[in-house]
């Protein structure tokens, strides 16, 4: 798999930070089974943030502060640690493996919702994306995504197919990273359907009425 594609450096430090969403953090570690790349930045900004801890001077508690900590020792509230880049152990039907509990049946056992022709979504409902979501979208060959822009933040992991906008052309393995700034109209460009898993913390902004009048039954 050849990617070329990858998510902005602030994306992956947010990611090993553990400062994401559910949502991004399930399509980050789907995309890093694939890339050694993004692996490896990902270890690196672990190490570097371990360093940095290194050079801070120690600081005296606070009162009661030494009581607080012991509390939360006896009471198994441990912190939660930021996650590691997953190993490379994609399925072999080409569905990363961190997605295999979301997603028993594999991409075939998909139980696809139309939104348009051409254009089908599954919502993942058991991840938490705060004013976002995460879904499956599967473009028909040919078929045109209608212009849009967002509100906030957007991955998008292509697992099957590619599609091109105004960006550039993404196959699988490559990740679209796009904010409020960014404008586009993706279109499945290959013979076969595009599958992408696609995260957002906002809905998204269309241009056109129609599209914005049927938002709300889509809920994206």
């Amino acid at each position: 798999m050849s990617i070329r594609h990858h998510p902005d450096d602030a994306t992956l430090v947010a990611y090993g930070a553990g400062s994401i969403s559910e949502g991004f953090s399930l399509l980050l570690a789907a995309h890093l089974e694939h890339c050694p790349r993004c692996r490896g930045r990902v270890v690196e900004t672990e190490m570097l943030g371990g360093s940095l801890l290194e050079t801070l001077e120690d600081a005296p508690l606070s009162g009661g502060g030494f009581d607080a900590v012991w509390a939360r020792v006896c009471a198994d509230e441990e912190p939660a640690a930021p996650p590691s880049p997953p190993p490379s152990q994609p399925r072999a039907d080409g569905l990363p493996a961190v997605l295999a509990a979301h997603l028993p049946g594999g991409l075939e056992g998909i139980r696809w919702r139309t939104l348009a022709p051409g254009i089908k979504q599954h919502v993942l409902r058991d991840v938490d994306c705060g004013n976002g979501t995460i879904r499956l979208l599967s473009i028909a060959p040919g078929t045109t995504i209608p212009q849009h822009g967002h509100g906030g933040s957007e991955l998008t992991l292509v697992l099957k197919g590619s599609f091109m906008d105004q960006i550039g052309r993404f196959q699988a393995g490559d990740v679209a990273d796009v904010d409020v700034g960014i404008h586009h109209q993706p279109v499945a460009d290959t013979s076969e359907p595009c599958i992408c898993l696609i995260a957002t913390d906002e809905r998204l902004r269309f241009s056109d009425s129609l599209s914005r009048m049927l938002q709300p039954f889509f809920g994206i």
